[in-house]
């Protein structure tokens, strides 16, 4: 045999042996990473959530021989892929839900996270930021949102502001926020452009300032 195919033939072997290894640890991986995500998505409000991990067969590509779904359920029945069934809010919850798994097992610095609470609100929320705030015991977390019930567990605020100057260019900001601003700002997430007395007390509340 001509040593160009020799070696083709050597690490053509090499090849089917890493994807091999690779097949049985996804394989190993697939029911307990299911199981933690289906778990951590239920205790935020989706009691009957499934979330399932099926590895198929597939060409043997840069990410191995295998093609990996994700099927899901909200109802606890049929779950199907993934990208065909699940809404925004429980797409954002499914997502946090990961990306908690990974704070614990990637040993990543830093986390930003730009509106991934996006679809949910009240309660829901509120154990989102409860998720991103455990999180943040174990890194450092960025959370952008809209939502007072998550902006106020935050241990330190930033208000992000866009303005266009005189030559119509549009500017972005960011400053810290503290104090009596800090509660401003999340009244204005309750009620809007007009700030309430009501809207302000509960503003004081979510920062347990009472």
């Amino acid at each position: 045999m001509p040593p160009i195919r020799a070696s083709i033939a050597s690490l053509s072997s090499e090849l089917d042996e890493i994807a091999s290894e690779l097949h049985s640890a996804r394989v190993k991986a697939a029911q307990p990473f299911a199981e933690s995500i289906q778990s951590s998505v239920r205790g935020l409000e989706m009691p009957y959530a499934i979330f399932e991990v099926s590895v198929n067969d597939a060409p043997l590509s840069g990410t191995g021989s295998d093609g990996v779904t994700f099927r899901f359920s909200s109802t606890g029945r049929n779950p199907i892929d993934i990208a065909k069934c699940a809404s925004g809010g429980e797409m954002s919850r499914i997502m946090l839900s990961l990306k908690e798994m990974m704070s614990r097992f990637s040993k990543m610095p830093t986390m930003i996270f730009d509106e991934i609470d996006t679809g949910v609100s009240g309660s829901v929320a509120d154990k989102m930021g409860s998720m991103i705030c455990e999180m943040g015991t174990k890194m450092q977390v960025f959370a952008i949102t809209h939502l007072p019930q998550v902006a106020a567990k935050g241990s330190a605020h930033y208000l992000v502001e866009k303005h266009v100057g005189p030559d119509a260019k549009a500017v972005s900001t960011i400053r810290p926020v503290s104090g009596d601003e800090r509660v401003l700002e999340v009244a204005r997430m309750l009620s809007g452009s007009v700030l309430t007395p009501a809207a302000i007390a509960n503003a004081k509340s979510l920062l347990g300032e009472d």
